[in-house]
């Protein structure tokens, strides 16, 4: 089944506002935050739409902001759910050539790491985006964006997707990337996003274990600047 790309927006977009807008009550951190099983809906999209799914789960949090939590800080929520999407179709092709489909358990094995990577991406983005750009440091959104994204996306998303990907519905997913601007090199484009990953779960670990900020880190700086480089490189 091949949907134009007007109703691939629109059906992501409806199902993110189904999911999103219920759970608004559902607070984890005042005016930011909350319970989010919408956070299953963008590695699916962004499989199956590519680059415009990516664009409606933006879309989709936007709007959704707007029943609850919305304040300057939506532009970071608008690009952080855009990257959720984006990230899972970008890595999916580097490490594939198959369409996206969780036929089998190696590719059920791929989706749930690349859930992962795009889970500390876009918790990264969204804790350290609050502090660099607002001035805000608060550990406990980072910790709940990374457990938001990575728990839904997997535990809700991983059977959701494989009724996407069966054989009875079979939805039929854009290409991937048809070339990479600073990834050309076969090597390169598997080994960079390894490395991105390994930088951000250390990220993870200097926050959930010791605790550490980057008000007064200069190591998490240093990470950050290299992860900087690392979601450039994978995403163009």
């Amino acid at each position: 089944m091949k949907l134009s790309k007007p109703k691939q927006f629109f059906i992501v977009l409806a199902a993110f506002l189904v999911l999103g807008i219920p759970f608004k009550v559902m607070i984890l951190v005042e005016g930011f935050t909350e319970v989010r099983p919408v956070n299953a809906l963008p590695p699916i999209a962004g499989m199956i739409c590519g680059p415009l799914g990516a664009f409606a789960c933006g879309v989709g949090n936007m709007i959704a902001d707007m029943f609850g939590t919305f304040n300057g800080t939506s532009v970071l929520g608008f690009f952080g759910n855009m990257a959720a999407a984006y990230l899972p179709y970008r890595l999916w092709h580097i490490y594939s050539d198959e369409q996206p489909n969780l036929h089998k358990n190696s590719n059920i094995l791929r989706y749930v790491l690349i859930c992962f990577s795009a889970a500390l991406t876009v918790s990264w983005f969204l804790g350290f985006g609050l502090y660099y750009f607002f001035g805000t440091w608060i550990e406990d959104i980072y910790t709940y964006v990374l457990f938001n994204n990575f728990g839904f996306s997997v535990g809700l998303g991983t059977p959701l997707f494989i009724m996407l990907s069966s054989d009875d519905v079979k939805i039929a997913c854009v290409h991937g990337p048809k070339k990479y601007l600073l990834l050309k090199n076969e090597k390169l484009k598997k080994s960079i996003p390894v490395i991105h990953t390994l930088i951000m779960t250390v990220i993870m670990v200097l926050i959930l274990v010791f605790h550490f900020s980057p008000a007064d880190s200069m190591t998490l700086g240093v990470l950050t600047a290299a992860g900087v480089c690392g979601i450039i490189a994978i995403s163009i």
